[in-house]
């Protein structure tokens, strides 16, 4: 399938809906989207419509993904294949759009977040990066690379315990950075890792200063050249599925 050369002016965002409705702050942070996004197609997907996407475009998948251990796995998984059939921009309900990336996307086919350097020596990587907010052209080949191993018997085989390392390892952001790691140089160039000060300037203890509040120059400084905030809620280490 030929690659389209333009992501898609179309913005995902996903909420189960099986235990609890969406919280009131996550419908205003999602609001911003639609505020700085005009002339973007929204789509909200729930429960139904995650699984009636899978059953139509992915049947293969579906037994694998009614497997996983963890509600929060499917709930990765799922923004993988919306973005391989549909492409778009797919975004965390605990992201805020400050402004449109438009010129920091402009003639690019695949972008994921990078996250800041305090996380890359909290969990001793090299670079880190998050499927929190992630763009592409339908069909992209790094998009495939990440279903065919998110979508396979071994991704089922990890181990259960702790939670946070099975989801980091099978779904989340650890297979991503792996995948990413595995690429050529000239597979790399396909990806565009949006520098952290634009999409995540603040760290995950940095976040949830300012979410209480908790003002300072330095937080300040960091929305300096910020298009979007990444507030790290992280309420899927909350529930037991």
């Amino acid at each position: 399938m030929a690659l389209t050369k333009i992501i898609p002016k179309i913005i995902h965002q996903i909420w189960s809906g099986i235990s609890a409705p969406l919280p009131y702050h996550f419908n205003v942070l999602g609001d911003t989207w639609k505020r700085d996004y005009p002339d973007w197609k929204y789509e909200f997907w729930d429960n139904d419509k995650m699984n009636s996407f899978i059953l139509e475009y992915y049947p293969q998948y579906m037994d694998i993904f009614a497997r996983f251990p963890y509600n929060v796995q499917r709930w990765d998984a799922i923004r993988y294949l919306i973005l391989d059939k549909i492409g778009g921009m797919y975004v965390d309900f605990d992201y805020e759009s400050l402004k449109p990336i438009d010129l920091l996307i402009n003639g690019k086919s695949c972008c994921f977040a990078l996250e800041p350097d305090a996380h890359c020596q909290l969990f001793h990587k090299k670079m880190m990066f998050n499927n929190a907010l992630m763009l592409n052209v339908p069909g992209h080949p790094f998009m495939k690379k990440i279903i065919e191993t998110v979508f396979s018997e071994k991704a089922l085989k990890y181990g259960v315990d702790p939670k946070e390392i099975c989801v980091m390892n099978t779904t989340g952001p650890w297979i991503l950075i792996d995948l990413y790691e595995g690429l050529t140089e000239c597979e790399k160039e396909a990806v565009y890792l949006i520098p952290d000060k634009y999409v995540t300037p603040f760290s995950g203890n940095q976040a949830g200063l300012y979410r209480m509040g908790k003002l300072s120059q330095e937080l300040e400084d960091c929305l300096e050249e910020a298009y979007a905030v990444h507030y790290f809620f992280s309420d899927w280490r909350k529930d037991k599925m």
